[in-house]
This record gives C-alpha cells, structure tokens and sequence, in this order.
C-alpha cells in the first residue's frame, strides 16, 4: 500500500474510502441482523399473544354460555312450578265440579 501511496497518491485515497465502506458496510450488515433478530422475537410474542388471547375468547365463550345456563334455570324453576300450580288448579276444578255432578 506505501508504494502505491508514493506511485500515484490517488490510488491512496481510494484505497482508503473502499475500506472505510467496507467498515460502514460490515456496520449496516450488523444492524440489520440486529434488526430482523428484533423483528423475529417480536412475531414469536405476537404469535404466543394471539394463542392467548384466542384462548381467553374460548374461556370467556364458556363462561357466556354457563352464565346463560345458570341464569335460566331460575326462570325453568318458575315456570314449572306455575304450570304444575295450573294443572294443580285445573285437576280441583274438574274434581270439585264431578262431585256436584255426583260421580
């Protein structure tokens, strides 16, 4: 390199920015791994978040459809109770209304 410095001192300069791009380039090259590394972690974290989350929508869609349940069985209660007081009624009527007849 020192006697293509003395030859033509050009060739020198030149010599020297196609290192320093080298270097700069070797940087870049570096960052950007740095980069896609990031950039990989991070869709690894979204893909394990999305997992999670579509497992709490599946937990959450079975406690929707127990809390239904539960929340309607009172009103079945009710209304079993009301018709068997209906055919309870109805049967005393009936019973009531033969033994005017007399049978």
């Amino acid at each position: 390199m020192e006697n293509q410095c003395t030859n033509n001192p050009h060739e020198c300069i030149t010599l020297a920015r196609v290192e320093a791009l080298e270097k700069r380039m070797d940087r870049a090259s570096d960052t950007h791994k740095e980069f896609f590394d990031r950039i990989r972690a991070l869709e690894q974290d979204s893909a394990v978040q999305e997992e999670r989350y579509n497992t709490i929508i599946e937990k959450l869609d079975s406690l929707t459809a127990t809390v239904a349940e539960v929340t309607s069985k009172p009103a079945r209660r009710w209304e079993s109770i009301v018709d068997k007081s209906v055919w309870a009624v109805l049967a005393a009527v009936i019973a009531f209304l033969l033994a005017r007849i007399g049978l």
